[in-house]
């Protein structure tokens, strides 16, 4: 296994879960091989390439005799897309049978081109990397569930509110980092996966639901608050920075169920069980007598 984006807050999980595996050998391509963040990893046996994914040497070095490429990178066009296809043109040439890239989303296939620009990228990747020819499954697992956290920007506990465009009613896919990790590292490792899509998900919780979890979690009801329409959400990204209208994106994709997921394998894997939003807010988040 070859995982790039190692040092980052999913890559590092996804690497701890491939450790565990026995038929696993773990390669990490990495700017740096004295990276701090990486020393719990290579104390565990992992391997580190140093290089990066502007250089093709250091891709050739790193996917020689790998059989599957993870990818959990960040960043813009020169990352997602220039990168991420360099790095598969590097696994074609040196015989990798499939890559997982960082795609880890709602489902951003069924998203409006041009409407997201994070989910541009990654769409726009994906199809180069299909066109190099090597075999990838897409991971979608929704919303991270810290989307939901006090202070993300839904939850406002010294408001006393919980924020939303619409009606708030709308259930979205939310997965746990940690779950999502776990998930990963079993399909790198699962050859009878299918190509495409594989998407999971911990729980659907709409931004009511929410608010109501985590209300109880402190003893107090948070109210409701409707921001407006999706026009309305639809206006405020049309005048929005760049950064900020991906933000506002994601939003409408949570409020008008374009990118829900469908066929969900949270299933194959008896042993896996996903963690739901009420258990995540209990262990993530102490109760107000505590």
């Amino acid at each position: 296994m070859l995982l790039v984006g190692g040092g980052g807050m999913l890559g590092s999980r996804i690497a701890a879960h491939l450790l565990d595996q026995p038929d696993a050998r773990l390669r990490l391509l990495a700017r740096s091989p004295a990276d701090a963040k990486l020393t719990p990893l290579l104390d565990r046996g992992a391997e580190v390439i140093e290089g990066d994914l502007g250089d093709p040497a250091s891709l050739d070095r790193a996917t020689d005799g790998v059989d599957v490429i993870v990818s959990a990178v960040q960043g813009g066009p020169d990352v997602i897309v220039d990168g991420q296809v360099s790095l598969a043109e590097a696994g074609k040439r040196n015989g990798v049978r499939r890559i997982l890239p960082s795609d880890f989303a709602l489902d951003l296939f069924k998203a409006t081109p041009g409407e997201h620009a994070a989910f541009d990228l990654r769409r726009t990747a994906d199809e180069r990397i299909a066109a190099v020819g090597v075999e990838q499954v897409n991971i979608l697992q929704g919303a991270f569930m810290w989307v939901f956290m006090p202070g993300r920007g839904a939850i406002d506990l010294d408001a006393g509110t919980v924020g939303f465009f619409g009606d708030g009613d709308s259930p979205i896919e939310v997965t746990s980092v940690e779950d999502t990790a776990r998930m990963t590292a079993r399909v790198a490792l699962d050859p009878s996966v299918p190509a495409g899509k594989f998407a999971i998900a911990g729980d659907r919780v709409s931004f009511r639901e929410a608010g109501e979890i985590v209300g109880r979690r402190f003893g107090r009801a948070l109210k409701p608050v409707s921001y407006g329409s999706e026009d309305d959400l639809r206006a405020a990204m049309a005048a929005a920075d760049p950064e900020k209208r991906v933000m506002l994106a994601y939003l409408l994709y949570m409020t008008n169920g374009q990118t829900a997921l469908g066929d969900l394998q949270n299933e194959r894997y008896p042993d896996l069980r996903l963690e739901r939003f009420d258990a995540f807010i209990a262990r993530e988040l102490p109760a107000a007598n505590a």
